[in-house]
């Protein structure tokens, strides 16, 4: 099978603040809830060494997490637009496998233990504007880069 290419959420950590506006917005646009813990982007602030880290899904030119999935084009899925790599809630079992198989530390698709389901960034798939955190970044952080411009 061709993957498509997908454009990706890019973190320029010289501008992040770890302010967290980009992952309540994106909690409260993909799940309706203000919860970093629901994000499908992580910020992480190392206090001792004065680090800030981000952890997103890089919409990568080869997923392992979709080869790996048992229900590859029904629960983790390919935009055939955009090409936007997501996960459909309905089909997702659950089993862990594109956790296990995602090749980021920490995994960019993380268990939503609420709904038994994975979940990653779908860099907004069904949003006219693009990503949200990208929209609602203050400092100019994340930035959107298409999928031809990767």
């Amino acid at each position: 099978m061709d993957i498509p290419k997908s454009g990706a959420v890019i973190w320029k950590g010289q501008l992040c603040t770890a302010c967290g506006t980009c992952e309540l917005m994106c909690s409260l646009y993909h799940d309706g809830v203000a919860s970093p813990a629901r994000s499908r982007l992580q910020i992480t602030y190392h206090p001792f060494k004065d680090i800030v880290d981000c952890h997103v899904c890089q919409q990568c030119d080869s997923p392992t997490c979709y080869s790996t999935c048992p229900l590859a084009n029904d629960a983790l899925c390919i935009d055939e637009l955009s090409g936007a790599r997501y996960i459909n809630e309905e089909a997702c079992t659950g089993c862990e496998s594109c956790i296990d198989a995602c090749t980021f530390d920490p995994p960019n698709v993380r268990l939503n233990d609420e709904k038994s389901v994975a979940f990653k960034c779908d860099l907004c798939r069904d949003r006219a504007g693009g990503p949200i955190c990208v929209e609602y970044c203050a400092y100019g952080a994340l930035q959107f880069v298409a999928k031809d411009q990767r």
